[in-house]
């Protein structure tokens, strides 16, 4: 990047633009993208100063150990958990801690004269990754991106700079995730000890394995709420603020971030792409029922990059208006490019501005689709059709029903406020 990010050159740059736009009466929004996990800016900065916010990813290892023989390996580093099950009918309450057999990084045990399995726990650190459950997580990130914005232009947040745009949020580390006060949060928060538990999220250990997979998925997503997304969400609202998004899977991925309903609830707008002239109609239902079930007032579309230079306002207005009866109620089209480099340069084009034949009648279109979107941000939605968003059927690796009733038994709870239904 050149200027470099946040250095005299950049912000003597960024100080001219929000002045040319104050004087339009245009307010400045500031994207994320390019500045992720491994790009060499802000988060990677904390993840240097704080190696512990560094991303943690559970592994299993399964040795599986024939009548008659002994068992004698090496641990890997960061081993949690060391359960022994007996190779037919396993079973969480009848498996046995190995813990205690431990020594120096090295097992050693000579089971009964059947047929075992020892599954073996670790969590390995993702060197370039940013832990979401960590305290600081969302802190430092507010501190060191969105902060710096605020001081710099401390009368601009609400007014001439009203709103941020985070694009394909990714922390580098996914999955199984891990922090090291994991097994104490979810003592105080479920009641029981995950450590002899934790095999439970890859094998069948039997009745209690729904449980156990949902109530360590629960405390993950409920971490990673309190340490990163719900903290950059109360930063944007007390200044009037709007923060939107465009994130990793859409929603397809319903288990993203752990849960992708839950955690992209906090996002004032929430949002997708929707790249190519396309009307991706699960796209934009995702992160409409977001903000409807949730009660935010915008639904983010970013359209419509890489359609190609032949777009014409014909091609945007029949996308546009069809995304917004899925649900879209802000539009942000996709670039204005500053320079193409004499058409050396083009990245996901078009341009939708001066360099386009209908510049000088788009204001009509940009009038249109302004006002459309100030008439469906009003009053609150009302829907008479729900369906199931199947995140507890694939955090337990279930059919939908099971997932339900365990869900159920693990403390979930369905609330129904006025006409809608809150599945929390």
């Amino acid at each position: 990047m050149n200027p470099a990010l946040f250095s005299s050159e950049w912000w003597a740059l960024f100080d001219w633009f929000v002045q040319e736009a104050n004087q339009r009466g245009i307010a400045v929004s500031v994207s994320d993208y390019t500045l992720g996990v491994g790009q060499g800016w802000y988060l990677d900065e904390i993840s240097a100063i704080y190696p512990e916010m560094r991303g943690k990813t559970l592994r299993m290892t399964l040795h599986t150990i024939k009548p008659g023989e002994v068992l004698d390996i090496g641990l890997p580093e960061g081993c949690i958990s060391v359960m022994a099950y007996q190779s037919e009918g396993a079973r969480v309450e009848n498996g046995i801690d190995l813990r205690p057999l431990v020594s120096e990084g090295q097992l050693r045990w000579t089971p009964p004269a059947i047929g075992w399995q020892v599954a073996v726990v670790a969590a390995e650190t993702v060197t370039r990754s940013l832990d979401p459950m960590h305290l600081a997580s969302g802190r430092e990130t507010i501190s060191r991106f969105f902060e710096r914005f605020a001081d710099h232009h401390p009368d601009q947040p609400g007014r001439g700079l009203n709103f941020f745009f985070s694009d394909e949020l990714n922390f580098g580390v996914s999955g199984k995730l891990w922090t090291t006060r994991f097994a104490e949060e979810f003592w105080r928060r479920k009641g029981y000890d995950l450590i002899p538990e934790l095999p439970a999220l890859w094998l069948d250990l039997g009745a209690r394995t729904a449980k156990v997979r949902l109530d360590y998925n629960d405390v993950l997503v409920t971490l990673s709420e309190e340490g990163y997304f719900k903290p950059l969400y109360e930063w944007h609202q007390r200044r009037g603020m709007m923060f939107g998004c465009d994130h990793g899977g859409r929603g397809l991925t319903v288990d993203e971030f752990g849960d992708y309903f839950r955690t992209q609830r906090w996002n004032q707008a929430p949002g997708c792409d929707q790249p190519f002239l396309q009307t991706d109609l699960i796209k934009n239902k995702v992160a409409a029922s977001i903000a409807h079930l949730y009660e935010r007032q915008r639904v983010w579309l970013e359209g419509f990059h890489s359609s190609g230079w032949g777009t014409s306002t014909a091609d945007l207005t029949r996308a546009s208006l069809i995304n917004y009866v899925h649900g879209q109620n802000l539009l942000s089209l996709h670039g204005l490019y500053y320079s193409t480099r004499g058409g050396w340069w083009e990245w996901a084009p078009p341009c939708n501005h001066f360099r386009m034949p209908y510049w000088a009648h788009f204001g009509t279109y940009l009038t249109a689709m302004e006002r459309l979107s100030y008439l469906l941000s009003q009053g609150v939605h009302r829907c008479d059709v729900a369906l199931l968003y199947p995140v507890a059927a694939v955090e337990a690796g279930l059919d939908g029903q099971t997932a339900v009733e365990a869900s159920f038994e693990s403390g979930t709870r369905f609330i129904r406020r006025g006409n809608r239904l809150r599945f929390h």
